[in-house]
């Protein structure tokens, strides 16, 4: 079984380059694609209008399943290997963001992303310096504080009185 696929862009005044891909092995069925997918990420498939529409072929061994409606694409679902056995499957927005894999291939440019994402969580966030829009109030001398206390309490008392705008 093969499958062939043409570019969706493609520059120049020839035709767009065709690549036959032979599937090996061959695939399951479509119906057994879509399980998988509802099966891995059913907190996004299929509630409401949304459905898995469409099961592709990218190459010899990937996939892609479109999650959404006909009319608004929401997710992707891109598969690598066969149903039986360990399937490597990542949900992405429509635009192509990753968001988890169910499993990574390794090597793959997904399980590189899950990676850094992870190692970025597990980076200190605090560098010492103050959140975007706070003060750090252990620097104000009692004098500064005392004043932002006196404009606190006024401001409340005006909202009160002006009936909280």
């Amino acid at each position: 079984m093969a499958v062939s696929t043409v570019p969706t862009r493609h520059q120049g005044g020839g035709l767009a380059p065709m690549t036959v891909h032979r599937l090996t092995p061959t695939w399951p069925s479509p119906k057994a694609l879509v399980e998988l997918v509802k099966a891995e990420y059913r907190d996004v498939c299929c509630y409401n209008e949304d459905r898995v529409f469409e099961v592709v072929p990218t190459g010899g061994s990937t996939w892609t399943a479109t999650i959404g409606s006909e009319q608004n694409i929401r997710y992707r679902v891109e598969g690598r290997g066969q149903v039986a056995g360990r399937e490597a499957t990542c949900l992405k927005t429509a635009d192509g963001t990753l968001i988890r894999c169910a499993f990574a291939a390794p090597g793959s440019p997904e399980e590189e992303e899950l990676k850094r994402r992870e190692q970025e969580k597990q980076k200190p966030k605090d560098d010492g310096a103050p959140a975007p829009g706070r003060v750090d109030l252990s620097t104000y001398t009692p004098e500064q504080l005392a004043e932002l206390q006196k404009r606190l309490s006024d401001e409340f008392l005006r909202r009160l009185r002006d009936g909280g705008t």
